[in-house]
């Protein structure tokens, strides 16, 4: 509005000063000789370059008046925004087909459209079957997490599932964290049938070191149709998240798997604006300085008074 402002005021400025130079006539003094001046009338507007250094000096005043700005992105500094792991379950059941194409590709397409509507959040990944290992830390660079997220798979791991040793990996991923707030989404489809220690304990580890700084959302992954020989254990799941402040949620499709993650998107929220960090600086005064300077040349040339004529 400032700008729309300025910008209509120019015409009207154009227009005044037009209507007081139009029929102006200046008087010049003519230098004749060390005892006498003579007058003469001559036509005003100090020819065509002085019209124009004055009509360029106007609009670069009416610009710096405007006041420009100029901006570019930054990232977020540390302690902005969220830190966010996601600790997928690579077991050997999440290749059921279930879901579509099947468990873990279902989880994988779910947690990219996540990771997209969080640009400003630094996100991590764990996966873990009888052992865990982290993939990717906490990061800013989506696009490379993106392509840690859709190669994930078992590989090297040994067959089982270690709920435990998955959740302490991920927790230990916020070492470094300077954030106030931290996330885990915990995926799993089966129970803990490889971890050295009990996932309830973990979990209650992990709220001692963290307290109310660090939430844990899981998701138990299942059809209630499905016979598999593995059951998710959706107890100790839910008393995973309940030490830690989330809640567990069921799911039994890929669909339910996209509204999952947008509900957790919609509680935890980042502070920080979704379209990026704007640092915006003024940029008017080389406007200003230099309408000033072609103004004063401008002047200089209309209003000369003196014109020495030769012999």
């Amino acid at each position: 509005m400032e700008l729309f402002s300025v910008l209509l005021g120019f015409p009207a400025a154009v227009l005044l000063t037009w209507l007081l130079s139009r029929k102006r006539i200046r008087r010049a003094q003519t230098y004749t000789g060390p005892f006498e001046f003579a007058s003469r009338e001559v036509s005003g507007g100090g020819g065509r370059l002085t019209s124009l250094l004055m009509w360029f000096s106007i609009a670069l005043l009416f610009i710096a008046l405007a006041r420009p700005q100029h901006g570019f992105e930054r990232l977020p500094e540390a302690g902005e925004g969220l830190d966010i792991v996601i600790t997928l379950d690579v077991s050997g059941s999440m290749l059921q087909d279930d879901y579509y194409p099947d468990r873990l590709q279902a989880a994988k397409e779910a947690a990219m459209i996540f990771i997209e509507g969080r640009p400003n959040d630094r996100i991590g990944l764990v996966i873990y079957a009888a052992e865990p290992r982290t993939v990717c830390p906490p990061t800013f660079d989506h696009e490379t997490l993106g392509r840690f997220i859709r190669d994930a798979e078992r590989g090297g791991l040994t067959e089982g599932t270690a709920i435990g040793s998955g959740l302490a990996v991920a927790a230990r991923g916020f070492e470094f964290s300077r954030t106030a707030r931290r996330v885990i989404v915990l995926i799993s489809d089966g129970e803990d049938t490889s971890g050295l220690v009990d996932p309830v304990t973990v979990a209650e580890a992990v709220n001692v070191l963290h307290g109310d700084s660090l939430r844990v959302y899981t998701i138990a992954i299942g059809t209630s149709s499905s016979v598999t020989g593995w059951g998710v254990d959706r107890e100790t799941l839910s008393n995973i998240a309940v030490i830690n402040g989330g809640r567990l949620f069921n799911v039994e499709s890929g669909q339910e798997l996209n509204q999952v993650y947008a509900a957790i998107d919609s509680l935890e929220r980042s502070a920080l604006p979704a379209d990026g960090l704007f640092i915006y600086r003024d940029s008017y005064f080389s406007y200003l300085a230099w309408g000033l300077v072609l103004l004063a040349l401008s002047l200089l040339l209309k209003w000369r008074i003196f014109k020495v004529v030769g012999d």
